[in-house]
């Protein structure tokens, strides 16, 4: 059985040390010249296809050959893998340790095409999880609290 946490603590080793040049007091010439990689720019990266590993490192690859910092992998319309299914999250591990190896960030777009927040639908799939209500008004919402 896949663990989760295993590829949650590979996103944590990969992403949340970001930046740690953010504190020293004066840019570099070197670092202006040739800046590291959490100073690079990350491309958004569709995930529309079913994901092959061989496919996605060689792209990371290409990624760090055009001078990419690193990527935001985002599933959008086509992804043929199930979002957040074993396979998908086997592919975030291995496109993190590719990343690290490449000295690259790898960073995870956490949702699913549209609309925001529901997570490809797992959010809203329990009734219980998803709005009740919704309030049209003329009013601002001051005045609709103060009619109370």
């Amino acid at each position: 059985m896949f663990e989760y946490a295993e590829c949650i603590m590979a996103l944590k080793e990969g992403v949340f040390m970001l930046y740690s040049k953010k504190d020293e007091k004066k840019l570099s010439k070197e670092l202006f010249v040739n800046p590291t990689c959490e100073y690079r720019g990350a491309p958004f990266w569709a995930w529309n296809t079913t994901l092959k590993e061989d496919e996605l490192l060689k792209q990371i690859d290409i990624f760090k050959e055009m001078g990419f910092g690193g990527f935001h992998m985002h599933s959008r319309v086509g992804l043929e893998s199930i979002y957040l299914g074993e396979h998908f999250m086997n592919m975030i591990k291995k496109c993190v340790d590719k990343a690290k190896d490449n000295d690259m960030k790898a960073y995870l777009y956490d949702e699913d095409r549209w609309p925001s927040g529901t997570a490809g639908g797992y959010v809203t799939k329990e009734k219980k999880y998803r709005r009740k209500s919704a309030v049209f008004s003329k009013d601002m919402p001051c005045d609709i609290l103060s009619k109370e």
